[in-house]
């Protein structure tokens, strides 16, 4: 089930925050386990055994975890056994989307289950936290079933280790100003995916999804320029519905975007973009290859290494593995020196020399294949070999450039750059000389939410179903 849906928004959520609202402190919890199970049942119910075995199976393995540290043993077998099953079950799906399923016996085609990256990676993080000795093993069957599974951030995340998860599971008590600041955040991030990245889909999937890269140079940026903008709102916008549900319930989940396209290097990038499972590869891949560092070079090959478990993480296609080395490569040059030389560079250029690389790496990304996106780089630079006519029930919406797409990508870019924190600036300082004034902000911007918000549900309804770009990584 999709958080943009009319299901989930006119009925799941509000019956599921009236029942927990009115329930005492000693249900919320299996409450929250119960939303997150039918959550998951209602938007493919055969990925509930899959990710009901990962929830079972971590269980047991966190628990004799535990029983070897108690009896003095290392525990360092059984660690490698979860951290294997984990990376052995998302690898089993990832190769099988990639390269089809048709071998294979009838049980595989049950599903490939929503948001398998983000709970077997949270598993492993908390089985090594509990092998490191970082937090006790849960006893409570509930409490980390509630952690993998819980609804908000089941599909994309973010990704957040057990520990401060588990902190805020005693008694959660939601204030009203955290209901309604979380009902605000919602609504931005439904708005920022429903009118601005769906608007920007059709133009970038109209392009990237034919056979071959067969349209005009203007028309190859457009795409490229509407899906790096329509990635960044889509990804963001459900970031920013799953931090607000959180806050709803009482759970504060970290944030996992900070204006990633005003990086001035490709570090910088990557501590802004996906800063959840960025600090999740540091933490878990980085650090330890860190520990065992080549005398030579050997923090960029680490580095470059990460960044390939990054792209395999998305899958198990050359695109994606080109896209993570781009990153890797880019990044163990800055840390080799580089990055110290283009802080002297002229600010612009390393603004530019930042999208290069991002861009070019969004291009891998969307392509279904190495030879698109090789082709597609040629008309970047203007090739028009080979260019032929297609019959518009392939190229549509082109070669029409809709007024709702250029107000979108207008929009887009405008609100890509940190105008919210300068707002917020703003207002604090007016406020602060005149404190009610906060009533006039306050009442504008909601006034103006709700309202973007309708519009949102119109375009809903009169729409086909566009889903979360990031639900199937």
């Amino acid at each position: 089930m999709d958080l943009t849906s009319p299901l989930f928004l006119f009925f799941f959520l509000p019956t599921f925050v009236l029942i927990y609202i009115i329930s005492s402190q000693r249900l919320r919890l299996p409450i929250v386990l119960l939303a997150s199970v039918i959550f998951l049942t209602l938007g493919q119910v055969t990925a509930l055994l899959w990710l009901g075995s990962v929830v079972v199976v971590g269980y047991a393995l966190g628990q004799a975890l535990s029983r070897a540290r108690e009896n003095g043993h290392s525990g360092k077998a059984l660690l490698w056994l979860g951290v294997g099953l984990n990376i052995g079950l998302l690898s089993f799906f990832k190769f099988t989307t990639a390269y089809g399923r048709s071998w294979l016996p009838p049980i595989s085609g049950l599903a490939v289950p929503i948001g398998l990256s983000f709970v077997t990676f949270q598993m492993i993080s908390y089985l090594v936290d509990v092998w490191r000795g970082n937090t006790p093993a849960e006893k409570n069957f509930l409490r980390l079933g509630t952690y993998l599974l819980f609804f908000p951030k089941l599909v994309s995340g973010p990704l957040l280790r057990y520990k401060p998860f588990a902190e805020q599971l005693d008694g959660p008590k939601p204030s009203t100003d955290d209901i309604v600041g979380g009902l605000r955040r919602l609504l931005a991030g439904f708005i920022k995916r429903i009118l601005i990245a769906n608007q920007l889909a059709p133009l970038a999937n109209a392009v990237f999804n034919l056979a071959t890269p067969n349209v005009k140079p203007l028309f190859a940026w457009l795409a490229l320029l509407a899906f790096t903008l329509q990635i960044y709102f889509d990804f963001s916008g459900y970031t920013d519905m799953a931090i607000g549900l959180g806050l709803m319930i009482g759970i504060r989940l970290p944030e996992n975007f900070n204006y990633p396209y005003i990086s001035q290097s490709a570090s910088e990038f990557w501590r802004r973009w996906h800063i959840t499972l960025s600090t999740w590869f540091r933490e878990y891949v980085f650090f330890p290859l860190e520990r065992h560092r080549l005398k030579w070079a050997g923090q960029q090959i680490n580095i470059v290494l990460v960044f390939l478990l990054t792209g395999l993480w998305h899958g198990f296609k050359p695109t994606f593995i080109i896209w993570g080395l781009i990153y890797g490569v880019a990044i163990a040059f800055e840390s080799a020196g580089f990055g110290r030389r283009l802080k002297n560079i002229w600010r612009p250029l390393r603004h530019l020399y930042t999208l290069a690389i991002v861009m070019a790496g969004w291009v891998f990304f969307r392509s279904d294949s190495l030879s698109f996106a090789s082709g597609f780089f040629l008309r970047l630079a203007g090739n028009t070999d080979g260019l032929t006519m297609l019959p518009f029930s392939k190229t549509a919406p082109l070669p029409f450039i809709e007024p709702s797409f250029v107000l979108a990508l207008f929009v887009a870019a405008i609100f890509a750059l940190p105008l919210f924190p300068t707002w917020n600036r703003f207002r604090a300082g007016v406020e602060g000389a005149k404190t009610s004034y906060y009533f006039v902000f306050q009442a504008a911007q909601d006034i103006l939410l709700i309202a973007f918000f309708v519009l949102g549900l119109a375009a809903v309804v009169s729409s086909s179903f566009a889903p979360n770009l990031y639900a199937k990584f």
